[in-house]
């Protein structure tokens, strides 16, 4: 393919911004494994934060989806 078939005049290149949200749900799993050899609360805390971060992440994805322009299904 060459850069005029896969690209279109006046399209430009959206990338996601910068998020937290993997980061906060490796330290969510991280906590709820931890918690689950015997610090009950840490696992307690660890599910709470990584459904809070899955929640956020859908939420931020949705949200950028709806930003893009119409039309731009592939």
């Amino acid at each position: 393919m060459t850069d005029q078939e896969t690209s279109r005049a006046g399209e430009r290149i959206r990338l996601p911004s910068g998020s937290l949200q993997p980061i906060l749900l490796a330290v969510g799993l991280a906590l709820l494994l931890i918690g689950v050899l015997g610090l009950y609360p840490l696992s307690v805390i660890g599910l709470l934060l990584t459904i809070a971060a899955i929640f956020g992440w859908i939420r931020d994805s949705v949200r950028a989806h709806g930003e893009l322009p119409s039309g731009h299904e592939d």
